[in-house]
Formats: structure tokens, sequence, C-alpha cells
């Protein structure tokens, strides 16, 4: 069996979620977002750990990821943040969790579901307060969309949000996005509605004025993202292998695809086995490193489909068994998907998610 494995720690997305939990004031509840399988993290043992740490409610893209919860034995509030076609609205009603409105016709179908099962239908009103992706634009529009709710006794409006577009790097359109957004729950306020709002995610949740009723951290569960936060949280991936060969070339002689890496020197060269076939980006050829014994060897030549190569010739002792960290931790060294995301000219997030399902997971609790 190839040795290659990602090893998830679902112990430090708790311990990001209590690190969080500390930091928001105790009447504003924390909505975690576990779309995408928790970032490649296994959405349900996540959301099982993080219900232990803190999380009053969760957030996924689609309905098929909140179903997916309900099927592993969560409760409670669950958000399908994306749109959605007539099937998924349906059985978003069926499954019990809450579906992001902005059109009629959303309300329309989900008030037709609710009806014929004989349920509530749950909905949280989006406003598109500046990120012009989905959501309500407006006030005529949503004046419109208040106006049709009316006719939908049977959908209740149990949230009501916006996302911030540039809240980590532009404060000033960040706060005109607040605005637009208090104007329009005090438009929905007064027409009667008590929906729980929310905002705020990863990178604006530890502002008080941005808090509302309920914050949406993401990726700083996952480690990342919230600068403020940066000595209390914790990586949970660990990409790791062992090596398939040892070999020294000699000075002058060339590694991997195009020869864009030539040896100064004698090398003694690793060759893993993981390459852009299992989402380990070709673009970190030659920039990026591993680990081993605590030590980092920067990877040399192209990164191949299946394969990488690093130097290790000022790796003292190494030998086939020894375990290869390419993103996580060894000793003192760290590799994150930050660093990974900088070299490749990308965001973490991307890094994160990347790993194809060759790449066999173990969640470690």
């Amino acid at each position: 069996m190839r040795p290659t494995i990602m090893r998830i720690s679902t112990e430090a997305i708790a311990a990001n979620a209590r690190a969080i939990r500390a930091r928001i004031p105790d009447g504003v509840r924390m909505m975690c977002v576990v779309k995408a399988d928790a970032y490649g993290h296994d959405s349900v043992r996540t959301a099982r750990k993080l219900l232990a740490a803190g999380a009053d409610a969760f957030a996924v893209a689609i309905v098929e990821e909140a179903e997916r919860l309900r099927d592993g034995g969560i409760d409670g509030m669950i958000l399908v943040l994306g749109g959605a076609e007539e099937d998924s609205l349906r059985r978003a009603v069926r499954a019990g969790v809450s579906q992001a409105v902005y059109t009629p016709r959303t309300l329309e179908i989900l008030q037709d579901e609710a009806a014929r099962c004989g349920k509530r239908a749950l909905a949280h009103l989006k406003i598109d307060t500046g990120m012009s992706r989905v959501g309500v634009r407006g006030e005529d529009d949503l004046e419109a969309m208040l106006a049709w709710w009316r006719h939908c006794p049977d959908v209740d409006m149990e949230g009501i949000f916006t996302h911030f577009c540039v809240a980590d790097t532009d404060p000033g359109f960040t706060a005109l996005q607040n605005e637009r957004f208090s104007g329009a729950l005090a438009a929905v306020r007064r027409a009667g509605f008590s929906p729980i709002a929310h905002a705020a995610a990863s990178s604006a949740m530890l502002d008080p004025a941005l808090q509302y009723d309920m914050v949406r951290p993401g990726i700083v569960l996952y480690g990342s993202g919230v600068p403020a936060l940066a000595d209390e949280l914790t990586w949970a991936q660990t990409l790791l292998t062992r090596p398939v060969r040892l070999q020294w070339i000699s000075a002058g002689d060339t590694v991997g695809y195009g020869r864009t890496f030539t040896a100064g020197r004698d090398t003694l060269v690793m060759t893993l086995p993981i390459g852009y076939g299992d989402g380990y980006p070709r673009v970190l050829s030659n920039r990026a490193s591993v680990l081993v014994r605590g030590k980092r060897a920067p990877l040399i030549g192209r990164v191949c489909m299946d394969m990488v190569m690093a130097d290790v010739t000022d790796v003292p002792g190494v030998d086939l068994e020894d375990e290869v960290v390419l993103l996580g931790a060894q000793g003192d060294e760290r590799i994150t998907p930050d660093e990974l995301a900088d070299l490749a000219g990308t965001i973490p997030y991307e890094i994160m998610l990347g790993f194809a399902p060759r790449v066999p997971v173990e969640v470690v609790d």
C-alpha cells in the first residue's frame, strides 16, 4: 500500500473553536462553516467535535452536505448558504434545514413543499450588500421580497445575513456593506419579522460592530484567517509519506522533466510517492520544501503526476523508513497551507481542499 496519507486532527479544530468562543460575547452565537467536507477535514466528525466545543449551528454550501450532517446525527440549525434549484429546495424542507433565500421563486417552492409535507420551511434572507454574487439587492427588491413572503405562511424567516467581501483588506467598503445590511435588517424588522442576523465570517468576527446575533467562523476553525488569533490556532491537516528511493547524483546531473534543476554538488535525491495527481500543486516545483527528521529539504525538479524529488543531502542519516511531512509539523518545523499557498500564488483554502480522493484520510480524535 502506498504510504501517502492525510492525517486530520479534529481535536485541533475543536481547540480552534474554543479559542474563538472565548473571544466573542456570550450572547453571540457561533455558526461553524463545514461546507466542502469541512474544508477537506470530514464534515460529520468535525461537526460532532465542534458541537462539544461550543458550536450553535452549521453552514454548508449545498443540500447534499446538509443531508450528510443530518444522516450523521447532527441536529439543530443547518444553513444551506448557496442558491438551489427546485429539487434541492424541496429536499431542504424535508431534511429540516434552512435555505438561503433571495428570489420569490425560491420562497414559492419552499412554501409549496412545506404545505405538501405539513411542516415548516426554514429560510435565511440573503442580502447582497456589495459582493454581487447572490442576494436581494436594493430597497425596492427587498420591499418586493418582503411582500411576497407574506404570501408564504409556512416559511419561517429564521435568519437574515450578508457576506463581507473585503473585511480583511478594506475597512471602508466593509463599513459601507455593514451600513447597507443594517438598513435592510431594520426594514425587515419594521415589516414584523424577527430573524437572527449574521454577517461576519472569519476575518470580521472579532469586530463588535459586525457581530450581530451570530458569527460564521470558517477557515479560522481550520487554522488560518485571523491574525489576532494566530498564536492560538492549530492547523489540523498533516500530509505524510515515506520515500521510495534514495540515490546520489553527481554535480552537473539534472533532475526531473524538463531538466529544470541542475545539481551544483553531489546530491542525495529522495523520491516521494506523491504528485499533482494527488492534488499537490505542480507550481510548487523547485519552490516548496518537505520535512525529514525535523529538517527542511527543498523540492528539486518538477512535481510529477505521482512523484516529487527532494534534496536531502544536508539531512544526516536519512533512510527509506523515514516519515516525510509535506504539510504539517515535524519537530520544531512546520509547513502550513498558508506557506504553500504563498508559494503557489493562491489561497490556503485551495491548498486544504485540493487533495485528491486517492490520498487516504485518517481522522485522529
